[in-house]
């Protein structure tokens, strides 16, 4: 059994109520980024017919252009497209791990109440990213049980892996002397007695900034700059803990970044509220600077590692994670995304390796 649960617009005006159709979405995103849309209705698969019936009803029902089209010149979003695309992405990415994350929690309770018994799950909870959610996705996908995967910061989710709340917790720390002085509060929560752990994926943390990089962002000095608005990770993941990190290091305030405190909770709302113009930079990875055509300037590598109780090292549901870590389907998936290196995915490390700083 699967529960997907998803966000449905719904628009009352003159006393009549409209469902925004997701094809609608679909089309304002694809014609952002093909610049034309015939080559956007072929994106999404509907026929030009359909995509002119579709915005011409819903310019008529809110009375503003969604798409500018010129000719010679393809076509871009009217500042009303633009924004209902941006409202979509920022919801999507705002909370959409959320609702994964209560859908993963009723599904399995649901399935306990038909089944009578606890049925064949493995909770994992780690820090949002696009590997872990790969390799859930391919477990799911191919594997004779169901991978429970939910989203928390990387010291929640390891405090979930010490209160017994998960089989295995998700977290990343950055590479080098970052790392080692992030170290104890890790080492807090895990120990090289009780847990393995096992490489997920190296990846690079940096500065994402709209296309052009209008306010010249070059590295995280530039956060202090008056005219910029900065939007930052929630307390206690792994991102924040490297940021503060950063910020000490160039001894950096955080009263002096204009929207320090402003907080979103996944790398996706991150991007998505630079994208929309909400905020001038935000800290995240390079896959998501990607995702929503931003510019992404490069700072820290870091690891993203499972921590497994070592009781659980015989488990034969571990032993299918670490296969499908080291499968040419992990490696695939993950190739297209820019600052990432699988080339450890799947092998045990140990704790010097990953929090000694060497």
């Amino acid at each position: 059994m699967d529960i997907k649960i998803e966000f449905h617009w719904q628009l009352s005006h003159l006393g009549e109520q409209h469902d925004i159709d997701k094809v609608l979405f679909d089309m304002l995103e694809a014609v952002q980024t093909e610049g034309s849309l015939r080559k956007a209705t072929e994106k999404i698969q509907v026929s030009y017919r359909y995509a002119w019936g579709l915005l011409n009803k819903w310019e008529s029902v809110l009375g503003q252009p969604l798409v500018k089209l010129e000719r010679g010149r393809g076509a871009s979003l009217a500042p009303a497209g633009e924004k209902l695309m941006h409202g979509q992405r920022h919801l999507n990415a705002s909370f959409s791990p959320e609702l994964d994350n209560f859908s993963t929690q009723f599904k399995r309770e649901f399935e306990s109440l038909i089944n009578q018994d606890d049925t064949d799950g493995f909770n994992i909870f780690a820090s949002h990213g696009l590997a872990v959610g790969t390799l859930r996705d391919l477990i799911n996908q191919q594997s004779d049980f169901q991978l429970d995967l939910h989203f928390h910061g990387s010291l929640e989710s390891l405090r979930a892996l010490r209160n017994g709340d998960c089989h295995i917790a998700g977290f990343h720390i950055p590479v080098g002397e970052l790392g080692h002085r992030l170290s104890k509060d890790y080492l807090d929560l895990i120990n090289e007695d009780s847990h393995q752990l096992i490489y997920v994926v190296k990846r690079n943390q940096g500065l994402m900034v709209a296309n052009g990089n209008p306010k010249q962002v070059q590295d995280i000095h530039s956060l202090i700059q008056p005219d910029l608005t900065f939007i930052n990770r929630q307390a206690d993941s792994g991102t924040r803990l490297l940021l503060d990190q950063l910020l000490q290091a160039d001894n950096i305030q955080p009263a002096q970044i204009r929207g320090y405190s402003h907080e979103e909770f996944t790398h996706m709302a991150v991007a998505a509220m630079v994208a929309s113009g909400a905020a001038d930079v935000g800290f995240g990875i390079a896959p998501m600077a990607d995702k929503f055509n931003l510019e992404f300037i490069p700072l820290v590598w870091e690891h993203y590692c499972l921590a497994v109780p070592r009781q659980l090292m015989e488990d034969a549901r571990v032993g299918e994670i670490i296969a499908l870590l080291k499968s040419q389907q992990f490696h695939g998936k993950l190739a297209g995304f820019s600052g990432y290196n699988t080339e450890k995915s799947g092998a045990y490390i140990s704790f010097g390796e990953v929090f000694s700083g060497s």
